[in-house]
C-alpha cells in the first residue's frame, strides 16, 4: 500500500513488491538524480522490468514527479483507491488470494516471473512443463479441480 510521497528508497522498496496498490493522490519521484546521486540499491534492474526501459529511463533521469494516474497508466502501480478505500481494498485483494489461491501454484508462477528473463522460450517452456508434471500430481491440484466440481471455496494445503 502505497499512500503519500514515494520518493527514492521508498520507491526502491515498493518495486520490490509484488503487487503495489496506491492511494490516487500518491506521488512518486526517483529523486536521485536531483540530489547528485545514481539509480542505488537495485532500481536501476527493477524499475525497466516493471514500468520499460523508456520510461526507467525517464523517471531516473528526470526525477520528476509522477502522478498516481501515470504511475498506473505505465504499470508502476496495479491498482489506484481513494485514500480512505486503500487499506480495505488492499485488505481485500490479499485475503482473496490467501483464500482461493493455492499457495504452492503461487510460489511457482512467482519464482518462473522472476527467472524467465534470465531464460531462453525453449528453457522456460521446459521449466513449466516439468512444474506442469509436479502441480497435477499435487493434493492442491485435487483440491482445486473437487472446490470447482463441488462448487465450494478451496481449503489448498500448499502441497
Amino acid at each position: 500500500m502505497l499512500n503519500g510521497a514515494t520518493a527514492g528508497i521508498g520507491l526502491v522498496h515498493a518495486l520490490y513488491c509484488d503487487l503495489r496498490f496506491a492511494a490516487d493522490n500518491t506521488v512518486f519521484t526517483t529523486a536521485f538524480a536531483r540530489r547528485g546521486l545514481i539509480a542505488e540499491h537495485g532500481i536501476s534492474w527493477m524499475l525497466p522490468r516493471i514500468v520499460g526501459h523508456a520510461n526507467a529511463m525517464d523517471l531516473l533521469l528526470s526525477a520528476r514527479r509522477v502522478t498516481s494516474e501515470e504511475a498506473l497508466r505505465i504499470g508502476l502501480v496495479n491498482r489506484l483507491c481513494s485514500p480512505e478505500k486503500l487499506r480495505e481494498e488492499t485488505y481485500a485483494y490479499a485475503r482473496d488470494l490467501a483464500d482461493f489461491v493455492s499457495p504452492s501454484a503461487m510460489a511457482v508462477i512467482k519464482r518462473q516471473l522472476y527467472e524467465v528473463p534470465f531464460q531462453t522460450l525453449a528453457e522456460a517452456t521446459t521449466e513449466a512443463n516439468r512444474e506442469m508434471m509436479v502441480a497435477l500430481g499435487s493434493s492442491d491440484f485435487r483440491e482445486g479441480v473437487a472446490s470447482f466440481m463441488e462448487k465450494r471455496p478451496p481449503r489448498f494445503t500448499g502441497r
